[in-house]
């Protein structure tokens, strides 16, 4: 396993890298992390120590291995990832983040395109181990063709740790009858003094939305894209002027 001491912002490259990779934030840093070609990383942790902030972003366009993703977040502090899945055929990504400490927060944005015949299994987890933490998961899909598209995860609030909140969605919308879209966010509670929702939606294109944008001119085609952006260009905030043009692009060749 390769490690890096995350002292400043950073824009890693991890081609031609250790499939495994672990970053650690220190003490009472704020800094930025990207992550670029991803395709041969298996296992990716992050430590992010006592009032640390970290903001993840991270970009797979092409064929991945499976990835298990983890971190640890220490007191006072707080990891913010935005993760752009536009990977090609199969991608089983599995996350868990454990806030260990009081105080510590999780921020989980997530955008996933699911075309042809791609295969997408993505489970992220966050556990609360200890009072005063707070995590939030938002997952939002577009599957088409004959693919497959599954959110799965689990909100694990544990018993003593009160005053915490966890709250998750996940949403996938639906164009083709080919399709297979499954959501099924999970919460336990052990504990009564907390707050916690979880929200999942999975369906098709509305008739109503196509015939309105058709209505006022577009193609059925140009619909579709217009609305597939609602859904997946909220992630593009997460990432550099350059990534998110050229994640705008991706959107566009693979519909």
């Amino acid at each position: 396993m390769k490690k890096i001491d995350v002292v400043t912002d950073l824009q890693y490259d991890c081609l031609d890298s250790s499939d495994s990779l672990s970053f650690e934030v220190t003490q009472n840093k704020q800094v930025s992390v990207y992550l670029k070609n991803i395709e041969e990383v298996e296992k990716i942790n992050f430590e992010v120590k006592d009032n640390s902030t970290l903001f993840l972003s991270i970009f797979a366009q092409k064929i991945v291995k499976n990835i298990n993703f983890t971190a640890n977040v220490g007191e006072n502090a707080r990891i913010i990832v935005y993760f752009a899945d536009f990977s090609v055929e199969r991608n089983h990504l599995n996350a868990s983040i454990n806030l260990n400490k009081d105080n510590a927060e999780c921020e989980w944005h997530l955008a996933s395109l699911s075309s042809q015949k791609d295969d997408k299994q993505i489970a992220v987890s966050i556990y609360h181990n200890s009072p005063n933490t707070h995590g939030r998961i938002d997952n939002y899909g577009v599957c088409k063709d004959n693919s497959t598209l599954v959110f799965s995860g689990i909100s694990h609030i544990e018993k003593g740790c009160h005053q915490s909140t966890s709250h998750q969605n996940a949403k996938i919308v639906v164009f083709d009858d080919g399709c297979k879209a499954i959501a099924k966010p999970i919460l336990k509670i052990d504990e009564n003094d907390i707050e916690a929702s979880h929200a999942a939606v999975v369906g098709k294109v509305s008739d109503e939305h196509i015939f309105y944008l058709t209505s006022r001119g577009l193609s059925i085609d140009e619909a579709k894209l217009l609305i597939t952006l609602g859904y997946l260009k909220p992630i593009l905030k997460g990432f550099n002027e350059e990534t998110a043009s050229e994640i705008d692009s991706l959107i566009e060749g693979r519909l």
